[in-house]
């Protein structure tokens, strides 16, 4: 299996990155009606990429955004909680390895999007204890290009 870089497509990151870029720091119902729903593909791959990309770059920053674009890729496409939280497992080990609290910087983002079910997850699933990356299907390798993820299966 390919690393996450390599096989998750890029070519809409544009979109993604677009809607992060106007996204306001309270995200309200009003601006997740703007959205097109197929943006929450874009919005998806685009946050598990930068799950990578800030362990590369060494940035809680780009976690947050990695968090936000997953949030509103929830929110506007109800996903099992399941198969979010398996994504989810990488900004919080990413997180964690840049010596930040998850159940912290999972909060600044979960209250950041509307009340619901999608900020309740990241709230809960930010405090947990438990996450490592095999738990969850993940492994960490090492690229040409430095490190990433791939699935286990």
């Amino acid at each position: 299996m390919k690393a996450n870089l390599e096989r998750i497509p890029g070519d809409h990151d544009w979109v993604a990155r677009a809607i992060l870029a106007r996204a306001p720091q309270r995200v309200d119902q009003s601006f997740l009606d703007s959205l097109d729903p197929s943006a929450s593909l874009a919005l998806g791959r685009l946050g598990v990429r930068l799950s990578t990309i800030a362990l590369r770059e060494n940035s809680i920053d780009v976690v947050r955004r990695s968090l936000l674009a997953t949030g509103l890729a929830r929110c506007l496409q109800h996903d099992d909680d399941r198969d979010v939280m398996v994504g989810l497992a990488l900004p919080w080990t990413v997180t964690q390895q840049l010596g930040a609290s998850p159940e912290t910087v999972f909060a600044i983002v979960a209250d950041g999007l509307p009340d619901g079910p999608t900020s309740t997850l990241l709230k809960d699933f930010g405090a947990r204890k438990d996450i490592t990356l095999a738990a969850f299907g993940w492994e960490a390798v090492t690229t040409a290009d430095g490190p990433d993820f791939r699935p286990l299966y």
